[in-house]
Order: structure tokens, then sequence, then C-alpha cells
């Protein structure tokens, strides 16, 4: 009876260490290379389509390869408007020369967006000085970096980029027409930001936890990301301007993605609009 009780008990940890493993291989290799495409569902959608993507966070975790891949998916969606929330490094300086900038700048270029790109940095791209060269690689990729300004589009949209730690003073600038963006790395400043002036604001900072478990996914969340962690929400009420946080596509922190796979958001609108 002993005998076959250790016999149960050494083919369940050997069954647990197996699982423990696959499951550590899954989250470290797999995950992370399943981008998958999230159509959230707007009662209030954009005139055009938007491919929106953040915190690529490209260096030893996500290598600079996957970039190729992220803009030919990128562009099999069809955009006519494609932004980008910030984060592109993971850890600057270290990962700037690993990268090669000058062909990360070129791989950018090859997103197609008749209507144009647009971007915001993140907290990662502002470190230790980090900012002329995000801002610098970003446009050379044909992105224009918006820091706490606005832009008007002749489709009728109106942009509004925010800088990492904004106080939000520049959404006051967006006119009262045209469908009205902003766009802010840390989705937990829609508490405070005048989000009255805008239709959607658009996030990305917290990758939904990477790792989606109890417990865990709450306290590996990042300062500015804890209260709205992934999807849609409406932070200040329905009549303000509704907010979608993307999980992003790169990893920081943890080497894994477990349940919250890496992410495109396409916007669309209204059927009768978007015939495509």
């Amino acid at each position: 009876m002993k005998q076959k009780m250790k016999q149960l008990l050494y083919a369940a940890a050997a069954s647990g260490c197996l699982t423990a493993g696959g499951l550590l291989y899954y989250g470290h290799k797999k995950e992370p290379e399943t981008l998958t495409v999230t159509r959230p569902r707007l009662s209030n959608p954009p005139p055009v389509r938007i491919v929106f993507f953040s915190d690529v966070h490209l260096g030893g975790m996500y290598a600079p390869e996957h970039l190729s891949a992220i803009v030919d998916k990128i562009n099999s969606l069809r955009p006519d408007l494609v932004l980008f929330g910030g984060d592109f490094f993971a850890k600057f300086p270290d990962d700037y020369v690993f990268l090669d900038a000058s062909a990360r700048a070129g791989e950018f270029a090859r997103i197609k967006a008749p209507m144009g790109k647009y971007a915001v940095l993140g907290n990662h791209d502002i470190r230790k000085g980090g900012r002329p060269y995000a801002e610098k690689l970003l446009r050379a990729g044909g992105f224009t970096v918006l820091w706490d300004s606005c832009v008007s589009l002749p489709c009728r949209v109106e942009i509004c980029g925010l800088s990492p730690y904004s106080s939000g003073r520049a959404l006051k600038q967006l006119p009262n027409r045209g469908y009205r963006i902003c766009l802010c790395h840390m989705p937990d400043r829609a508490r405070y930001l005048p989000l009255r002036r805008c239709d959607l604001m658009l996030s990305g900072h917290s990758h939904g936890g990477q790792v989606r478990l109890p417990v865990l996914t709450r306290v590996i969340l990042p300062p500015g990301g804890k209260m709205f962690p992934l999807g849609l929400y409406f932070p200040q009420g329905k009549k303000a301007g509704a907010l979608f946080v993307s999980r992003g596509i790169g990893m920081s922190g943890l080497p894994f993605r477990f349940l919250c796979p890496p992410e495109l958001v396409l916007l669309k609108a209204a059927p009768e609009q978007d015939k495509r």
C-alpha cells in the first residue's frame, strides 16, 4: 500500500513538473509570438479604419526581427490611419545599438497608411535621455511624433498626442468638430484628463499584466496602468470619451506572456462607411 502511494505521488509530481515546464515554455516562447487582432465594438466608431499598436519593447526579451511580421500584419489590415501608443524601446540606451535603429526605422517606413502615421512616446522612450533617439527613429519611419500637441486631418479626425506624464492641458486645444482621439501612453491618467474633449482615448503601457493569473496580475501591473489594464472603459462615464487600453506587443519585467497575447487594435468605421 505504501509502495503504491509512493508511486502515485511520484507520478503526480512528474506530471506537475511536466505541466509547469510546458506552461513556462508556452509563455516564454509561443504566446509572445502569437500576434492577435482585436476589433473593439465602439458605440461611436471613427470615420476611418485605424490600426493602433503600442509597447513594441524591442530588445533582449523581444527580438528586433519580430518587427517585420508586425508591419506585414498591419499592412494586411489595410488601415487608413496608423497610431502608435509609445514604448518602442525596452531598455534605453542598452538596446539602441542592439536594435540597429536605421533598420527598424526602415521597417516602420514600410507601414502603409494613406491618411498618415502618428505616435506618442512612452515612459521607456524618455528614460536616460532617450527622447531624441526615439523621436528620430519614429520620424525616420514616417511617423509624426506628437508631444502635448494636436493635429487636424482632412478625414475629419482630430488627434491630440500627450507626453507620458502630461497634465492633459493640450486636450483643450481640440476643436469641437470631427472625431477626436487622445493618444496617451499611460491609461490611468484617464481619471484626471478632460475626456469630455475627446471621443476616444487610446493607451498601452500596462501590457494587460502580461501574465493573466489571479492575484499575480494585479501585483505586476505597472504604476500608471493598474486601474485600467486592458480593453474598453468609460473612466468618466458615458458622456465623456471612451478609453481603450491595448495589451501591447512586447514584454517588460518578465520574459513571459500568458493568456495575454500581443495585440494589434483595429478600429473600424461604421459598416456603411467601411466597405472593406
